[in-house]
């Protein structure tokens, strides 16, 4: 209960790739195989399988990624279709029942990805180039201890096993999140003094319908939550957000005084949230 506002992402996110689990919760085990090393290409990943499987009438394509890590099946839907990540001894025939078993889900969500607003958004995968405060550039994936490089050309993120696509997205999102806090904080200090009032305590959201939220603790101090993702974003956008926040710590609603309050420290608003609303759907979903 106690008073926050929030500044929306005015669209409604599309949701996450989901790992299909049966009943229980448990992904369907299909055994266990040696770890005796997985087929990797020349880019360090595994290679993906095309396949095709007759399902509801129709034919679906999909892909199979094998894995010498992977111990289970799991199904994942997003805006590159079916996929499915597989132990690497894995029988082509378990993959297609569990596929089977799971149709009207596979079905369902494959449509669901086929709306034009989902089709506007794809994900991101590696390999693909990554934007930085609005500049994208090519993002090149390396063994290393886990760590991000950034040069005039290109991005490089050090990972310690880079054809471990589960564990390289968790990486590179801990990496975002620390280019996120050391660009926010500055910001947030300089709005704060331009507005007169303390700094607010800082914390990265990954909210999945909200850029940023303004709240008071019972001791009367505030917070604000900033979306990490927003790393993504061009300064100017970031600004704004910031200071629609900012402004909270004064009005806690959002009538004329608080508009008010956001023109003088942030004039060109308007604009701001007009072009963050058409950017939203350009973030790369890692």
């Amino acid at each position: 209960g106690l008073p926050q506002l929030e500044l929306p992402f005015f669209w409604n996110k599309p949701a996450a790739p989901v790992d299909v689990r049966p009943a229980g919760g448990v992904k369907k085990p299909i055994g266990t195989s040696p770890d005796n090393g997985s087929q990797s290409s020349s880019s360090g990943q595994p290679p993906e399988e095309a396949h095709q499987i007759s399902l509801g009438g129709q034919v679906l394509a999909y892909t199979v990624r094998r894995s010498a890590r992977r111990r289970t099946l799991g199904l994942q839907i997003d805006a590159r279709g079916l996929r499915v990540g597989a132990p690497v001894k894995a029988r082509q025939s378990d993959i297609e029942r569990l596929i089977q078993s799971h149709a009207r889900w596979v079905l369902t969500k494959l449509k669901a990805w086929q709306r034009p607003e989902h089709q506007q958004k794809r994900a991101w995968v590696p390999g693909d180039a990554l934007p930085l405060l609005g500049v994208t550039k090519p993002l090149r994936i390396a063994p290393g201890r886990a760590g991000l490089a950034k040069f005039d050309d290109a991005l490089i993120l050090t990972v310690p096993k880079p054809d471990d696509e589960a564990a390289l997205r968790t990486r590179l999102r801990d990496a975002l999140k620390i280019e996120a806090r050391e660009w926010f904080a500055p910001r947030l200090a300089h709005y704060a003094q331009t507005y007169g009032v303390a700094t607010p305590a800082l914390r990265l959201s990954q909210a999945k319908t909200r850029w940023g939220s303004c709240a008071r603790d019972r001791d009367g101090a505030h917070r604000v939550s900033l979306n990490w993702r927003m790393i993504h974003f061009e300064a100017h956008l970031i600004d704004y957000v910031i200071a629609h926040e900012i402004a909270h710590t004064k009005h806690m609603h959002h009538g004329p005084r608080f508009w008010g309050a956001v023109a003088k420290l942030y004039p060109d608003f308007e604009n701001a949230r007009a072009e963050i609303r058409k950017r939203a759907f350009e973030l790369p979903d890692i």
